[in-house]
């Protein structure tokens, strides 16, 4: 089971864990090329990963425990580094850089920068409906 990128799309494999009328839980499971190969034994069991994800149901003929390939669209892959990593970054140095400059007092700075990027991420949960919307995944039965 592992991560294939097919065009302007990201696929990995998965099992059916459960299925509602607006979702499909998917348990996707991650593992390293070490932990793969023929002398596993002797690697961590922290080489493999598991991950569960929601997927919004497209309708059809979906079994609990199907094989199942779930697709995310490349092209949002940056999108969300910067949403979840880059931008918080940059703006926690621009209000560390303002507040420092304006009060001299770096314990306050860095307290204000901490506080500005948990206020980042509020309003970012918040605004999780949009997000899920633009981040989705679809998923696509196995050709068996």
């Amino acid at each position: 089971m592992a991560t294939e990128v097919q065009g302007d799309s990201i696929e990995h494999w998965g099992v059916i864990k459960e299925i509602t009328s607006e979702s499909i839980r998917v348990s996707l499971i991650n593992v390293s090329a070490c932990s793969s190969c023929h002398t596993k034994g002797a690697c961590s069991v922290a080489d493999v990963d598991n991950k569960v994800i929601d997927v919004v149901n497209p309708g059809g003929d979906f079994k609990k425990g199907q094989m199942v390939k779930v697709v995310f669209q490349k092209s949002l892959g940056p999108l969300a580094l910067f949403l979840g990593y880059l931008f918080p970054f940059i703006f926690m140095m621009i209000v560390l850089v303002a507040s420092m400059s304006m009060t001299n007092d770096e314990v306050m700075s860095g307290i204000a920068a901490l506080l500005a990027v948990v206020v980042y991420y509020l309003v970012l949960t918040l605004f999780r409906k949009k997000l899920k919307a633009t981040f989705t995944f679809r998923i696509q039965k196995t050709q068996t």
